[in-house]
């Protein structure tokens, strides 16, 4: 059995929005942005928080 786990990676907000791959640098980068912002000039944000597990679902009464 493995015991390293791997952490899961969290896209970048734009890249999220676009539905397209990021590439995070490794944390002990100088600079955070990912390859799809650099190569766009954009500014790389994170979310603060992850968004899984928040998906509620709204039941109605029949």
């Amino acid at each position: 059995k493995k015991t390293d786990a791997k952490k899961q990676m969290m896209a970048c907000l734009f890249c999220r929005e676009r539905k397209i791959g990021c590439s995070r640098p490794p944390e002990d980068a100088p600079d955070q942005t990912c390859n799809q912002c650099a190569r766009r000039k954009r500014k790389c944000q994170y979310p603060t928080e992850s968004r899984r597990g928040q998906h509620t679902r709204n039941r109605q009464s029949s």
